[in-house]
């Protein structure tokens, strides 16, 4: 069980998350959605404390942190249970595709070099990347390094996987074999997903629920078939948009 309660964030004078509590069961895959600008990476990255919050707690399985009296070690062990795909892959550019899913494993758990080359080799072959395991980033388009990216979180036995608008920096033609790939893997295992998209037929799909953020604060939570045949004015003036945008493409 996942759960924030009270989960606040400010940068300067600007309150981007205002009081955000959630509860996500194990294996659920959640979506969220919204206008640019309304905190949905921020959310993402305060669950990881990429960005630390200012008041809340998180609760990720037996890990349970209060953001104000927060200490490293509690940070670390939290980090420990999330993994994260980013939207601009970040790979490490000087190491090959195989040392970069080797890398959470051999530092963070401190997995022995060659048993951790055996995993990352595993976790390649299932996101189709085994043939390019000694390429380095450079020599990878983008959607090959979201690839890498994606066998590098499933190296740690998250309980948690936060995905930040994975296909955001792809070209529009690789969109759909990456989205095709993370709806595999969330239907394969029992980790929770929260994936933050604008791709609406994917969060349609793959979602278990949908959570529609605006002004730092959850407007609707529910299923995707309750959010898309909701009466709300403003979330269906959202995702009208977006069906428009994609049919312009």
């Amino acid at each position: 069980m996942i759960k924030i309660e009270g989960l606040k964030k400010s940068f300067s004078k600007t309150e981007v998350l205002k009081d955000i509590n959630l509860e996500i069961s194990k294996g659920e895959t959640i979506a969220i959605i919204g206008p640019s600008g309304t905190g949905k990476s921020t959310l993402l990255r305060c669950l990881n404390f990429l960005e630390r919050p200012d008041a809340g707690r998180i609760k990720i399985g037996d890990c349970s942190i209060d953001a104000q009296k927060v200490s490293e070690k509690e940070i670390n062990n939290l980090r420990k249970k999330t993994a994260m795909v980013f939207q601009n892959y970040s790979l490490l550019k000087n190491k090959t595709a195989l040392q970069n899913v080797m890398e959470p494993m051999v530092v963070i758990q401190k997995i022995k070099k060659n048993e951790a080359e055996k995993i990352a080799l595993s976790l390649l072959e299932k996101v189709g990347m085994l043939e390019k395991k000694d390429a380095y980033p450079r020599e990878l388009s983008g959607g090959q390094q979201q690839r890498v990216g994606i066998a590098r979180a499933m190296a740690i036995p998250a309980e948690l996987i936060l995905f930040d608008e994975p296909t955001s920096s792809l070209d529009p033609e690789l969109v759909g074999e990456i989205l095709k790939l993370i709806s595999n893997l969330s239907h394969e295992s029992d980790t929770a997903k929260i994936i933050v998209t604008h791709e609406m037929n994917f969060a349609k799909e793959v979602a278990d629920r949908m959570i529609f953020l605006e002004d730092g604060i959850v407007a609707m939570s529910g299923t995707p078939k309750e959010v898309f045949n909701c009466q709300n004015v403003r979330i269906q003036k959202f995702i009208n948009s977006l069906n428009n945008l994609m049919e312009k493409e």
